[in-house]
């Protein structure tokens, strides 16, 4: 009998399919400075990978657009600005 995968359990993730960038590739994507990108790694918000302390920090893909999806506010919506009235 095959068991279907917990819905908590998450789905296997094709390692090789990912891409990696350094911090500065990052910023170049973002188009924000590298200073930003520590901050936001620092705060949690955006994930990274660094297999030791002080060694080399890689962010995926994935977590990239994570980033960029939380943190959109929405389409930008143009206002108007109220007619003068007549003198």
């Amino acid at each position: 009998m095959a068991t279907s995968q917990s819905p908590q359990t998450p789905a296997a993730v094709d390692i090789t399919s990912l891409r990696y960038h350094s911090v500065r590739e990052t910023a170049a994507i973002l188009k924000c400075s590298v200073r930003t990108v520590h901050r936001v790694m620092k705060s949690g918000r955006l994930g990274y990978s660094q297999e030791v302390p002080g060694g080399v920090i890689r962010i995926s893909d994935a977590d990239i657009a994570a980033y960029y999806e939380a943190s959109r506010i929405g389409p930008a919506v143009a206002r108007r600005r109220p007619a003068r009235a007549a003198a």
